[in-house]
């Protein structure tokens, strides 16, 4: 037998199971869009010759000397994330470096941060609008 209390219990439940499935569309959307946008960016990076810095952050920072992590969009495969430290006394050298298709990379940085995919569609964004 199930007295009023459980039964709502049971209906706030499936609201907030019909509320996390909007979301997972939502997000899978969003993951579309970023996932074409990036292959448009991808060949006019490819035809500029240079690549498109896709978002950049500091990590650490202590008086002169930091750790950056910056992405980019190096052609129309490719996406390259890099963890770097630099000044001071502390040569610039590369801690760790990753490379993601472009099918993979909007799915890592959705998990990262949806900050990051914000920054990575205002990059491609303004650079649509100049090709």
């Amino acid at each position: 037998m199930i007295n009023k209390e459980d039964g709502f219990n049971i209906r706030l439940i499936n609201k907030q199971l019909a509320v996390d499935e909007r979301q997972v569309t939502l997000d899978e959307w969003v993951l579309d869009r970023f996932r074409d946008k990036l292959k448009k960016a991808a060949v006019l990076t490819t035809r500029f010759g240079k690549p498109l810095v896709l978002y950049r952050r500091t990590i650490e920072e202590f008086e002169f000397a930091g750790e950056d992590e910056v992405c980019t969009l190096i052609d129309e495969k490719y996406a390259l994330v890099q963890v770097y430290t630099h000044g001071g006394f502390i040569p610039l050298s590369f801690q760790e470096q990753y490379v993601f298709s472009l099918d993979d990379f909007p799915k890592w940085v959705m998990k990262r941060s949806r900050d990051l995919v914000l920054q990575c569609l205002e990059a491609i964004d303004e650079l649509l609008s100049m090709g």
